[in-house]
């Protein structure tokens, strides 16, 4: 993965949804005993959970170092890998919890990486699945509203130029969307206007699920600070569902 230029203010940023983040904790029963975070960053999801509900084992798996040195200075009485093939678990008492990091895994992996993960995360035979990402509907209008268009130009109009220069003109409205998740963050703007936000979609992902899960809950929604944000900084109402959450449970 590329290198992060301010590693706390990327984790700054990830704090702010932490609720949202936790929307599995009051769906999940026995037999689960650990929950598995992929993706942890430097453990302050780990360190909310475990505050809130002590009686679970926590993991914290990141393929960054520095991450987990974090992490690991951060949250007593969790355990913290950054190997996959080091994580002691029994998968059939475990949740795993995939926050904010499915872009990422396709942003910077290969294709046999992301064929890995999936892999992985459908095949370890975790008794619960939680995903939550950014992601869009296939059936998203092709363009974007003109109005919309014309103040989202004003709004940074740098930061848009070099947008624009990776990813194409916002009046389709994929682009636009993707710009207006992505345009406040400056302090790691080079890596962060080069990375996807929204590599699938809903359909996608859904269509992955083997049959030997079921869905215990799923919302596709537009995350209020975001829409807040957006609205405030360029007047633009964002309607479109840009974010997508889902439990699964194995069945069984």
């Amino acid at each position: 993965m590329d290198s992060i230029s301010n590693l706390d203010i990327y984790v700054s940023r990830m704090q702010k949804s932490f609720l949202d983040k936790m929307f599995f904790m009051d769906k999940v029963f026995e037999p689960v005993k650990t929950i598995l975070d992929f993706g942890c960053a430097n453990g302050v999801l780990i360190r909310a959970m475990k505050f809130l509900f002590p009686e679970y084992r926590y993991i914290g798996y990141d393929i960054s170092e520095d991450m987990i040195a974090k992490a690991k200075a951060l949250v007593e009485n969790a355990e913290f890998y950054d190997r996959w093939s080091d994580i002691p678990m029994k998968a059939e008492d475990t949740l795993i919890n995939i926050s904010s990091t499915l872009h990422e895994v396709y942003s910077y992996g290969t294709e046999e990486s992301v064929n890995e993960f999936w892999n992985r995360v459908f095949h370890s035979g975790f008794r619960y699945i939680a995903i939550r990402d950014m992601m869009l509907s296939d059936n998203i209008r092709l363009m974007s509203d003109p109005q919309d268009v014309r103040r989202a130009r004003n709004l940074y109009p740098d930061r848009l130029k070099m947008y624009e220069s990776v990813w194409g003109p916002i009046d389709i409205r994929f682009n636009l969307i993707h710009y207006l998740l992505k345009y406040s963050y400056t302090e790691n703007w080079d890596r962060e206007v080069r990375e996807n936000y929204l590599p699938i979609t809903v359909e996608t992902l859904l269509g992955k699920i083997p049959d030997d899960y079921e869905i215990v809950y799923s919302e596709h929604y537009v995350l209020p600070f975001n829409k807040q944000k957006i609205r405030k900084d360029s007047g633009i109402d964002l309607k479109d569902a840009t974010h997508f959450k889902i439990l699964l449970k194995r069945r069984g």
